[in-house]
């Protein structure tokens, strides 16, 4: 009886524990064997102690598993929680990417209209310098020898000056001297046979005058009379003769020593004339400088060549000009955030960009916001998407470029974080 006591109060006891994990229906079954087992003759106790054993076995993994699982569900549930607040603190966007200062498209000088492109200097993909050649335009060979004709002239000028500046040489002078005086002997010469003629003539006159009183007389015929009478007219026009050749000889005398002093002298207004004449020449050779110059198209800024738009031969295009440049050495990301989110976006926060067309995630700062709201240019790929709603560019930098320097205008993801 003692054996039968105790048997029932574990079968209580299981019961009673089995009550916290075990649905009624398996408590109640379960009790009804114990308790038909309990009023079993004596004979079958040895087999219910093992199958108690068994029972209290089983129910002690089931309350381990039901109590292991309760306390594991609060540490996973946990970080799921403050992953979808994280979530909701970041702003997520689509945006493309542009090379540092945007994309510019190169074209011709203004100044000459429509140009023909005669030889392009570069090829898509090669970086360049600021204020490198990358095309030539049809306008240069024309502009190179106008170039080369101010040059010379300005030689021509400069060597005048110096002339002028120097004055004559000593030959020059030397010369001009002897150019004087041999117009001042010319003239004492002229004036010597002025002299004779004169003697020769007050002669004349005087035999002119005897004979006329002999033919008045009647002693001489009229034709001796004539005969001296034109000897004096003769002697006469030869000495009028020699005084206009006295007074030409003297005007050159008077030139040629004008002449020698303009020689032995530099005239500040002979210098100034030449310095004038320099200057011009000079302006001639800048003027042709710039022509030339207008003649090529070369590189504002250092980048790298993103497109052709005009080849060799052709008219360069008044829209897309030459080509398309841009400094990929430094790449941003162009998101545009709703106008709503906009509030929550601050110079200096971190983002990570994600596309298909790379590995991994690039991170960048935002560097600008915005000041003029639009609608969005970037659309993705979802149709049920907004397509006309009003947002806000963010240019974010990138910290490593490297990764997406060739793919300007990509469509990525970008995810601003707090």
């Amino acid at each position: 009886m003692q054996v039968d006591k105790q048997a029932d109060k574990q079968v209580d006891t299981s019961t009673d524990i089995s009550n916290i994990s075990v649905d009624p229906a398996s408590t109640s079954a379960r009790n009804k064997t114990s308790m038909k087992n309990a009023l079993e003759p004596k004979s079958s106790n040895k087999f219910l102690i093992p199958a108690i054993a068994l029972a209290l076995a089983a129910l002690g993994v089931s309350i381990w598993f039901v109590i292991g699982r309760f306390s594991s569900n609060p540490s996973t549930s946990a970080p799921a929680t403050n992953t979808s607040k994280e979530q909701t603190r970041s702003i997520s966007a689509l945006g493309r990417l542009e090379p540092q200062g945007e994309v510019i498209k190169v074209a011709s000088p203004s100044a000459l209209g429509t140009s023909r492109i005669v030889k392009l200097m570069v090829k898509e993909g090669d970086k360049v310098k600021q204020g490198q050649v990358i095309a030539i335009l049809d306008s240069y060979d024309r502009s190179a020898a106008a170039l080369l004709q101010a040059q010379s002239q300005a030689q021509e000028s400069d060597r005048n000056l110096a002339k002028v500046r120097a004055g004559a040489k000593s030959g020059d002078i030397v010369a001009q001297e002897g150019n004087v005086l041999s117009a001042a002997a010319n003239i004492k010469s002229l004036e010597a046979n002025a002299a004779r003629i004169q003697s020769e003539l007050e002669i004349a006159v005087r035999d002119y005058n005897r004979y006329l009183a002999i033919f008045q007389e009647g002693a001489i015929s009229q034709s001796i009379l004539d005969t001296y009478r034109l000897k004096v007219e003769n002697l006469r026009g030869q000495l009028i003769q020699s005084q206009q050749q006295i007074q030409q000889a003297q005007f050159q005398l008077r030139q040629s020593q004008g002449l020698l002093s303009s020689v032995r002298e530099v005239r500040p207004t002979d210098v100034q004339f030449a310095e004038a004449q320099l200057q011009t020449a000079i302006v001639n050779i800048k003027k042709a400088e710039v022509d030339l110059d207008l003649a090529q198209v070369r590189a504002p800024i250092d980048g790298q060549v993103l497109k052709i738009n005009s080849k060799t031969g052709e008219v360069v295009s008044q829209t897309n000009g030459v080509m398309d440049l841009g400094n990929t050495n430094q790449m941003y990301v162009v998101a545009e955030i709703y106008e709503t989110d906009i509030g929550k976006i601050k110079v200096g926060q971190t983002a990570t960009i994600e596309s298909e067309a790379f590995e991994g995630v690039i991170t960048g700062k935002v560097d600008r916001i915005g000041l003029r709201i639009a609608k969005n240019d970037v659309l993705g790929t979802d149709p049920a998407a907004k397509t006309d709603v009003r947002v806000i560019e963010v240019k974010i930098k990138l910290d490593d470029s490297t990764k997406v320097s060739g793919l300007t205008n990509l469509q990525v993801r970008v995810k601003i974080e707090p």
